[in-house]
């Protein structure tokens, strides 16, 4: 079977995708059709994956995918992941959000 993105793009594994409803950017690992339509499976960081609906997404180039920083060798301390997490939490919460009325 093929599977294709709402373009008519031909995805294949290890094909980047985005869901431009969020941006969300990954490399798609798996494929699969069900009474709901066809699917695939995307790798967006090294531990979140996830399953799109072929007819939400787009095909994109894999430059514009998240870079994950290889520190294996660096234990982190308390407060480094701390102080990650405060980064992301107020990148999150910044003032040019949309708002819901």
């Amino acid at each position: 079977m093929t599977f294709t993105d709402k373009r008519g793009n031909k995805i294949e594994l290890g094909s980047y995708i985005i869901y431009a409803n969020t941006g969300t950017i990954g490399e798609v690992l798996d494929m699969k059709t069900d009474d709901d339509g066809s699917w695939v499976l995307i790798q967006v960081d090294e531990l979140t994956r996830l399953w799109y609906n072929t007819q939400y997404i787009e095909l994109t180039d894999k430059k514009y995918s998240r870079k994950i920083k290889e520190e294996k060798d660096k234990e982190l301390s308390v407060d480094d992941i701390k102080k990650q997490i405060d980064e992301h939490i107020s990148a999150e919460l910044g003032d040019d959000a949309v708002g819901g009325g």
